[in-house]
């Protein structure tokens, strides 16, 4: 072989190693590119973009086009029938045209199952949402949790390195021993590991965020609002009402009962016969030419009239009903347990916001002051800063708590709270 046609033949194939090497990079890029989204994001805004961009919300709507494809089958008509035959016997050939007519609604009962079926669809669409909403609430308020307890342990460490800094000076006085040096240098090592913690904790809550944006894992996002924000939620009586109209659930049992109604209609129905009429002509015979030919034909329902079917859907019916009403109860006992924990969680986040935190600052500052004068021991100060940092790391668990049972709520309601 020539060597130019050796040179053609490694170019092409530099050119496409290349070219495929770049489409790779593309779609690695592409993958990581981050997606513009609101700047700062807020809990609205989230939930907006988590209902559009979430992928497993996407493929359920989709899941509405098969049902709708189910409609167009239950439409269509039943195909007529052609049939030619020849023979040695008179007439020599016949040419037959069977055309089946449903004249007792048939179709019309296949079509009302088929769009029954397709609210199951919806129901599908509302479980997707429900997930999504459920997620995105308690991602969304774990990322400002998260961001709040990073901000708590660098004032505590701060706090940590400040009360070293005054050990270190009152013993280079003389009027502490070095014990309490190292008991300070202890709080601020065990602040410092604390946040490191913290920060993968962080990381994590914003992945889990952007999983459910459908974003990718490493895109900062900038939040707006605190853990007090979207805390209402209507009383038992109204959240037990509300839950008895949109539970998932419930909604899903009351479209299955109905789509069964549908179909015992249908099997009611198909009791009568579809009769099938005959149009045709038979040729060559020796009393005619051509001679016309017709008839009609029933299914006599004598022996199977669907009565295995119909006992069926008859049984699946009361099963289905006991079913909702099994679930109605269990529904009513979760919204009365978690509007009891929500409104226990208030109170403790009153408390410990008008209460506790206050009275563990004055505590704190009170021994700060007190150490520095040399009226108490280190160990004194630093119980007092420990305690301040537990109540509020309290605080914060406790206003993530609300937030996370006000997300177990909409779950159970199978709505967005106000």
């Amino acid at each position: 072989m020539p060597p130019a046609v050796h040179r053609s033949r490694r170019s092409w194939q530099s050119r496409a190693a290349v070219a495929l090497l770049a489409l790779a990079l593309s779609r690695l890029t592409s993958a990581q590119t981050p997606v513009a989204t609101p700047t700062p994001l807020t809990y609205d805004a989230a939930l907006q973009l988590a209902l559009a961009r979430n992928l497993e919300l996407q493929a359920a709507r989709r899941q509405r086009a098969i049902r709708e494809g189910a409609i167009r089958t239950a439409q269509q008509f039943p195909n007529p029938e052609l049939s030619f035959e020849a023979a040695r016997d008179m007439p020599h050939q016949s040419l037959l045209f069977n055309l089946p007519v449903e004249l007792f609604g048939q179709r019309g009962r296949r079509i009302d199952v088929a769009k029954e079926e397709l609210s199951l669809a919806d129901v599908d669409v509302q479980t997707a949402e429900r997930f999504v909403r459920r997620e995105l609430r308690r991602s969304f308020y774990s990322v400002i949790a998260a961001d709040e307890r990073l901000r708590l342990v660098e004032g505590a460490l701060q706090l940590a390195r400040r009360i070293r800094d005054t050990a270190q000076a009152q013993f280079d006085a003389g009027a502490v021993p070095g014990l309490d040096v190292l008991q300070a240098d202890l709080v601020v090592t065990r602040a410092e590991t604390e946040l490191d913690a913290v920060r993968s904790e962080q990381a994590s809550a914003r992945a889990d965020l952007n999983a459910v944006l459908d974003l990718p894992p490493r895109q900062a996002l900038a939040l707006a609002g605190g853990l007090e924000d979207h805390l209402d939620s209507p009383p038992y009586e109204q959240a037990q009402e509300l839950a008895a109209i949109s539970n998932v659930e419930l909604v899903s049992l009351d479209r299955q009962i109905a789509v069964e109604e549908r179909r015992l209609s249908l099997l009611h129905t198909e009791r009568n016969p579809t009769p099938v009429f005959t149009f045709g002509a038979d040729f060559n015979s020796d009393a005619f030419t051509t001679g016309p030919r017709g008839g009609v034909a029933l299914t006599i329902p004598i022996l199977s009239r669907n009565q295995g079917e119909i006992a069926a859907s008859l049984a699946t019916t009361l099963q289905l009903r006991g079913q909702r009403d099994a679930v109605r109860r269990m529904v009513d006992n979760e919204v009365f347990a978690v509007v009891s924990r929500i409104e226990a969680a208030r109170r403790r986040l009153d408390s410990s916001r008008t209460r506790l935190v206050p009275i563990a600052t004055n505590l704190e500052s009170l021994a700060e002051d007190s150490y520095r004068l040399g009226r108490s021991p280190l160990l004194s100060l630093l119980k007092a800063q420990r305690s301040l940092h537990e109540v509020r790391l309290e605080a914060l668990q406790v206003a993530l708590d609300l937030q996370l049972a006000l997300a177990e709520l909409e779950e159970i309601i199978g709505t967005s709270l106000p």
